[in-house]
């Protein structure tokens, strides 16, 4: 895989974990003291972030450094429903019945 590849990978995973929390761009710099331009530039794929960083954002977003450089087109049947089932965990009650709801009524419909 090309440098520009991974930067690319990494970077999409980041703002994806950084919009599933909610958190800005500014906001997730303060968090693991890096500045604004500094996420959207490694967002970008335009900059690789050091390990200092990927350690604070592994820990802010309790996943492995490893999770940064998975591609999602390639995750396999059994890994991608011990993902689900984690995601789930994380759930409230309350958004575990909505993702339920969701899941039911989609094999419904299939």
């Amino acid at each position: 895989m090309k440098e520009n590849t991974v930067k690319q990978l990494v970077g999409c995973k980041i703002k994806k974990y950084r919009h599933y929390n909610n958190l800005t761009q500014f906001k997730l710099g303060e968090l693991i003291d890096i500045n604004q331009r500094q996420v959207a530039q490694i967002e970008l794929g335009k900059s690789f972030p050091s390990l200092t960083t990927l350690t604070k954002l592994a820990e802010l977003f309790e996943c492995n450094i490893s999770d940064f450089f998975e591609n999602d087109d390639e995750i396999g049947e059994k890994e991608l429903k011990t993902i689900l089932a984690n995601l789930i965990e994380k759930l409230s009650y309350s958004d575990c019945k909505k993702v339920y709801n969701v899941i039911k009524n989609f094999i419904d419909v299939v």
